[in-house]
């Protein structure tokens, strides 16, 4: 079989030549060198009769965010970290196999139009903004997923799953060990991340809710001082003045980027942002745009290093239990169905017309097919059904859009680090048991027990407030006309009229506000319109998905 790779050197992927074999790569290792990291899995590769797993437990062993690729065009390696935080794509057919990290490197036929796209995976995106496995939108390309590593070996080519998150792989203890122990990871997954920054600034996107104030908070714990703080939005929004304050008592500089529906739709028509939306296409997700401007104005200021790490905390929510589903339900059939409506209300729900019986039991199809090998690989019952549903959102919405955030800063020149998917806090998380993980009880806990730089007893979290004053006036006039006409009605006018104005990053901006009022279809949210803008400039009409 032809072995063909197609990288492109650029937001950094590099490559090196290590005995007879090409070597790419892109991310960050913190418990190994590089070079020791690639030696092993040549030796691997080398070694005709190592076994497949062996690659599994090289791999899974590696604490980082990364995608490689080894190859001496007899053999090949590719892998993705256990999030897909560095996409790679390939196609395959009897004689060649073709890798890249840039769909239009990779075959000069992928191209998409109103014509040639894959119909579920434009439907999967449409109703969520990710596809579901393995699939893009084009039917002969396809990615690896999370935890998803790619063997090319005498002339055949199998794909394996070397990690998936198992929250049902729990170890009882009591809560106060817990805490102790939530403490000790936390330290160390941050004192490794600091380590390996070798004294470079880190650069925190700092919100009012609890991830970014926890990494902030402990790099002030370690006593770390080359440390930057900014927060973007609307003026006076209420991230903005709880991020103030908590940087401003643990002494770091802060700097607020204001972004408004003016600005933001102005940077969304500029050709360098066209640049940013044709790097990170994925033809699986549409594209996260809430910091995009920020992070370019953030450099332009000219306040930051050049060689700067972001460093966010995501996500801290999903993996501490803010996402678990409580118990609710008692019979096989009864959790079945909760498990999957809970789904599809929560991650499918992006345009209400698109929610027609033949679209959901499309989804749900694809759904099931997932539900039913996590359970028979893992030998699980429906009694699991709360760790099944994290672990299909670990594969499935983390992993193809929220870990899309980082393309911003890779764009703008920067390097990052994840510190909440360390394969450390993800090991622990995936062991403590469920009543200690629903409404994040022991994650929360904890940070307030311990309050790390006095920044968690008396500074609120996410505390929601409507930014503009004008908008809350005329808000509130208006819905006094709704009193005759009840709740259901004033929410769906209050949506189209108001919701582009009380978005604090005004990333709805992608769209015109018209688009918006005028909504005959039931958008959600700004991830409605990014999604609609994206799939429509590839010639998609996402009411035309509609069966």
């Amino acid at each position: 079989m032809e072995i063909d790779i197609r990288l492109k050197e650029w937001y950094g992927w590099k490559n090196y030549k290590v005995e007879n074999f090409d070597v790419w790569f892109n991310g960050y290792i913190l418990n190994d060198s590089l070079i020791n990291f690639f030696k092993r899995g040549l030796e691997l590769l080398n070694n005709k009769s190592t076994k497949e797993h062996s690659f599994d437990d090289w791999v899974r062993g590696a604490r980082g965010n990364f995608s490689i690729i080894i190859t001496n065009k007899e053999e090949l390696f590719c892998a993705v970290d256990r999030i897909r935080s560095i996409p790679l794509f390939y196609t395959i057919n009897s004689k060649k196999i073709s890798v890249g990290n840039y769909i239009p490197n990779i075959d000069k036929n992928i191209i998409i139009n109103s014509e040639s796209y894959d119909q579920q995976a434009a439907l999967e995106i449409s109703m969520s903004t990710y596809t579901i496995g393995k699939k893009t939108l084009h039917p002969k390309l396809y990615q690896l997923c999370s935890g998803e590593l790619l063997i090319t070996r005498e002339g055949k080519t199998k794909i394996r799953t070397y990690y998936q998150y198992s929250p049902w792989k729990t170890n009882e203890r009591s809560k106060p060990t817990l805490k102790k122990e939530l403490t000790e990871v936390s330290r160390q997954v941050l004192k490794d991340m600091v380590e390996n920054a070798n004294g470079g600034q880190i650069v925190v996107p700092l919100s009012a809710g609890n991830d970014s104030r926890f990494i902030v908070s402990g790099l002030r714990e370690l006593g770390v001082k080359n440390v930057f703080c900014f927060s973007y939005g609307l003026n006076n929004n209420f991230e903005v003045e709880t991020a103030e304050k908590i940087a401003k008592r643990l002494g770091y500089p802060w700097l607020h980027i204001p972004l408004s529906i003016k600005s933001q739709g102005q940077s969304f028509k500029e050709s360098e942002f066209d640049d940013f939306c044709n790097f990170a296409d994925t033809l699986s997700n549409s594209p996260i745009l809430i910091d995009y401007s920020a992070v370019k104005k953030i450099k332009e200021s000219g306040k930051i290093s050049k060689d700067a790490i972001f460093v966010n905390g995501s996500t801290g929510d999903f993996i501490t239990g803010g996402h678990l589903l409580p118990d609710s339900v008692a019979n096989d059939n009864e959790i079945k169905d909760y498990l999957i409506q809970s789904i599809i209300e929560k991650h499918y729900s992006l345009w209400s017309c698109l929610k027609t019986t033949n679209n959901i039991n499309s989804i749900v199809s694809e759904l099931e097919k997932i539900i039913n090998k996590i359970i028979s690989d893992n030998a699980l019952s429906w009694s699991n059904f709360a760790e099944i549903g994290e672990s299909m959102e670990w594969s499935g919405r983390q992993s193809k859009m929220i870990s899309t955030t980082q393309r911003s800063y890779e764009f703008h020149g920067y390097s990052w680090r994840l510190p909440m998917w360390d394969p450390l806090y993800m090991d622990f998380w995936e062991s403590v048991p469920k009543q200690h993980k629903l409404r994040q009880s022991l994650y929360v806990e904890t940070l307030h027990e311990n309050n790390w730089g006095g920044v968690w007893n008396d500074i609120s979290v996410n505390n929601f407030k409507i930014a503009s004053n004008n908008v809350k006036l005329v808000r509130n006039f208006v819905k006094i006309f709704f009193v005759l006409f009840g709740k259901e009605a004033w929410h769906k006018f209050d949506k189209r009229a108001f919701s582009y104005f009380i978005d604090d990053t005004a990333a709805t901006a992608i769209v015109p506000y018209r688009d918006v009022f005028f909504d005959k279809c039931g958008a959600r949210d700004r991830n409605s319109w990014i999604v609609k803008k994206y799939l429509s400039e590839k010639g998609i009409d996402i009411e035309k998905i509609r069966t």
